[in-house]
């Protein structure tokens, strides 16, 4: 029986459950099946293929720095103020967090004012780490991805198809023995969406407070990590992790399906990340010039950082792990 203390936090961080599952059509790609795993996509989605003229993700990041030049702030706004609500929802091929309208990224060295619309999860297993991008060869065991879309565009599926259309921000999650309080409300939501079309209402804490507290990053031009991979993508990916408890983590390892309810198999989603893809000769931008700002345009916060922007040039690889 649920005592009287877990039921008050249930109900405090958790708003209302759907009152009914959400249709999410099966997909024609998986992870952990050979038949359909990131291995195969190329014989459904051709354009997953990877060429040495195709910039694809995740890549390695590596600390090579070549050249120094300088760069104007990235700018987040309505980042620094809380929401009323977010929906936490299984989507099969992860958990995605959807946001209300009111937060922006700017600036930098990126070519649009995107519209900031959910954020996305990639995570490994009981035994395995399963963050997309790896740093210096190291994968973290999950990787958070914020998701903004170029002016015009109101779904990631018509703003893919245009070259910068999709801002994706990547943030390494790592495991430590303190629970991360601002994590509280997503990790709790994701012990009540198990399976395709569940979905929760939850009361967020600012975006910020989900951000390392270090805001160096890296920038490049890729793709999207999730079939059809189309190489429409500015990525920024922090270099400091964020970090929760082990607690926080075991719900997305063990209570997560991506076959439906009422499925005779129980397929659990685990390892939901696809590996490595060549980096090529593409450019790679370090920066850890971050601006964040409420929506009306209030003064940065206190922990503004500026520093020159640096330029990797990564070396030719067609290696995969």
């Amino acid at each position: 029986m649920q005592s009287w203390m877990s039921a008050l936090i249930s109900v405090l961080t958790l708003n209302a459950l759907s009152a009914s599952p959400l249709k999410v059509p099966p997909l024609n790609y998986c992870y952990t099946e050979d038949t359909c795993s990131p291995y195969n996509w190329v014989k459904t989605f051709p354009t997953c293929i990877a060429k040495e003229t195709m910039l694809h993700s995740p890549i390695n990041l590596e600390h090579i720095v070549i050249k120094n030049d300088s760069i104007d702030p990235l700018e987040l706004r309505g980042f620094g103020v809380p929401q009323k609500s977010w929906t936490v929802v299984n989507v099969r091929d992860t958990v995605a967090v959807k946001f209300q309208a009111g937060m922006t990224v700017k600036g930098g060295s990126i070519k649009h004012d995107y519209q900031i619309v959910e954020m996305r999860f990639h995570w490994g297993s009981n035994t395995t780490n399963g963050s997309e991008h790896k740093l210096d060869d190291r994968r973290f065991p999950m990787e958070m991805q914020i998701v903004g879309l170029a002016p015009g565009f109101s779904d990631v599926e018509a703003a893919s198809l245009v070259q910068s259309g999709l801002l994706m921000i990547g943030i390494f999650v790592d495991i430590a023995s303190d629970e991360n309080k601002a994590f509280k409300a997503i990790a709790h939501a994701v012990l009540n969406v198990p399976y395709p079309g569940d979905s929760v209402s939850v009361t967020p804490p600012a975006l910020s407070r989900l951000l390392p507290d270090n805001y160096k990053f890296y920038q490049y031009h890729g793709g999207q990590t999730t079939p059809p991979c189309l190489q429409t993508v500015t990525w920024i990916v922090f270099e400091k992790p964020i970090f929760i408890s082990r607690e926080q983590y075991f719900p997305f390892i063990t209570h997560l399906f991506y076959s439906d309810k009422n499925d005779t198999v129980k397929k659990f989603l685990v390892d939901n990340y696809r590996f490595i893809q060549p980096r090529l000769n593409r450019q790679i931008f370090v920066s850890s010039a971050v601006k964040i700002r409420s929506a009306r345009g209030a003064a940065p916060s206190q922990h503004t950082l500026f520093i020159p922007l640096l330029i990797l040039t990564s070396k030719l690889s067609l290696t995969m792990p």
